[in-house]
């Protein structure tokens, strides 16, 4: 069946990227399609093998996984050598599909659309392929110190990354920048609140005053134990050196003049401001759907000395609000929740659709389960902490990592299964009723009886992760159609099919 192939890498002799057109059996685009009257060389050796997950395999949780795979390209003769002069890596490979012997060019569906790894030169050329997930396996960053002195730092704050905080986050360290004038740094992009400060573990009194700059700041009389801040520089003086370690409780940065603290409103924030993906590659109708599905109020924060990628921390966010998300064939950026089958599927396919099914093993059922929030971003020893003005419950608190909701369990699952689990988990809420919903959410989830097959199916453009499938066939109790949502699919052109997990 007929395949095509859309690519461009770079090319630096014109300062721009070049467009590729390739193809498997040879064919010409119309006058009035894009691109128009285009030859699409026939060179397609291996049209596309390729894999996508959402989850680890019938396991399900927050982490994204990167599809891979690879295309290959005739070279027996020589006459494609140059490509290798071309930079491919992060670059528009798109791959192409019809069943259709005779299609134009609105008959083909996109089968992949992600970026090149890298080009291998060869007499088989072969293009590796990533999803767009590698665009975001950059450093959280919001850059360096100079260390130029002031606001920009030290010298022994030199090439050390600036620290950042997004949503909210309770007793973090701040940065000492200028340590004659007490200046410590939350985030350059400035933050939102300062809802408490300490030495020790003793609170400061509320803030003196909020000034527009650090020269401003610097010029404030503060003594004692005052304190102000410089919110939209992002900063906050005290007025003489703290007795011991200096911590905080925060609201991070504001985008629009708007504090932000949902998990999408983070997730957009975070890629748009630290990658190269724009607002533009963003499926907008799902991150608005994912503000209303789960607005609680999540936070993450950096102080520079470690920089996590970008893509780690939006992994960690969606593990707290079991999100999985990724890049479509439409190239944007999108988010979903597993919350099981949707009433409708997506997809459907009958016994004469299926090529082979297979039952496979699920994850044990959930007994009970307790999630952990409000972490706190240092923890003290009892040396840390003022033992004469710091209350006891306050000492006890402040020396814990998280706080944690009660333990919930599900009296089915504790009575059906031996083997049921009894799970702990982390997450990034900062208040318990938010976590508790979350826990209550997960147990009816995981603590359900499942099935899980693998399925192969024809090639199906558009069916991708996170969809609902329909499978219906005599074997295995689906006579009557059974739905599940695909964690992963591997594409095979060479054999033109597609094998599904499907849980449900």
């Amino acid at each position: 069946m007929p395949y095509l192939m859309r690519a461009e890498p770079y090319d630096a002799s014109l300062g721009a990227v070049r467009p590729l057109f390739f193809s498997d059996v040879g064919f010409t685009s119309e006058p009035a399609d894009s691109p128009s009257n285009t030859y699409f060389v026939r060179r397609i050796e291996t049209p596309l093998q390729v894999s996508r997950s959402l989850f680890d395999g019938t396991a399900v949780g927050g982490f994204s996984e990167t599809s891979f795979g690879s295309a290959t390209l005739g070279n027996d003769d020589g006459a494609l050598d140059w490509l290798a002069d071309l930079d491919w890596d992060g670059r528009l490979v798109e791959i192409l599909y019809t069943p259709k012997e005779r299609p134009t060019l609105a008959d083909f569906g996109v089968l992949f659309s992600g970026a090149a790894e890298q080009m291998v030169l060869g007499d088989a050329i072969e293009i590796q392929l990533r999803d767009l997930l590698v665009l975001l396996d950059v450093p959280a960053s919001r850059g360096q110190f100079g260390g130029t002195g002031g606001i920009d730092g030290t010298a022994e704050l030199k090439g050390r990354d600036k620290p950042w905080l997004i949503g909210r986050r309770r007793q973090i360290e701040p940065v000492l920048i200028d340590a004659a004038n007490n200046v410590y740094m939350v985030d350059p992009l400035g933050f939102s609140t300062l809802l408490a400060a300490r030495d020790k573990g003793v609170a400061y009194p509320a803030p003196v005053g909020d000034y527009a700059s650090y020269a401003a700041l610097v010029a404030a009389p503060l003594t004692g134990d005052d304190v102000a801040t410089a919110k939209a520089a992002g900063l906050i003086r005290l007025g003489q050196e703290p007795d011991g370690r200096f911590t905080v409780d925060a609201e991070g940065v504001k985008v629009s003049g708007a504090w932000i603290y949902r998990f999408a409103d983070l997730v957009q924030h975070l890629v748009t401001s630290m990658t190269t993906v724009t607002g533009a590659g963003l499926l907008d109708a799902s991150f608005t759907a994912f503000n209303l599905l789960q607005p609680a109020v999540l936070g993450y924060w950096c102080d520079g000395s470690s920089v996590p990628k970008v893509r780690d921390v939006v992994d960690q966010l969606a593990d707290s609000v079991g999100a999985f998300w990724g890049f479509g064939e439409d190239r944007l950026l999108s988010l979903g929740r597993y919350d099981g089958p949707a009433m409708v599927a997506d997809f459907a396919f009958g016994e004469r659709d299926i090529i082979e099914l297979t039952p496979r093993s699920v994850a044990r059922r959930m007994k009970s389960l307790k999630l952990g929030y409000r972490p706190f971003g240092v923890t003290f020893t009892a040396s840390d902490l003022d033992q004469v003005n710091v209350a006891a419950a306050d000492a006890e608190a402040f020396q814990a990592e998280y706080r944690w909701t009660a333990v919930a369990t599900d009296a089915a699952a504790a009575a059906a299964s031996l083997l049921a689990t009894e799970d702990e988990g982390k997450t990034l809420f900062d208040a318990e009723a938010d976590a508790v919903t979350e826990r209550d959410r997960r147990l009816v989830l995981y603590a359900a009886k499942r099935k899980a097959f693998d399925v192969t199916v024809p090639l199906t453009p558009g069916l991708t992760v996170g969809h609902t499938v329909a499978l219906t066939d005599p074997r295995y109790g689906l006579a009557g159609g059974w739905r599940g949502v695909a964690l992963e699919i591997e594409r095979n052109a060479d054999d033109e099919n597609m094998k599904l997990t499907v849980l449900g």
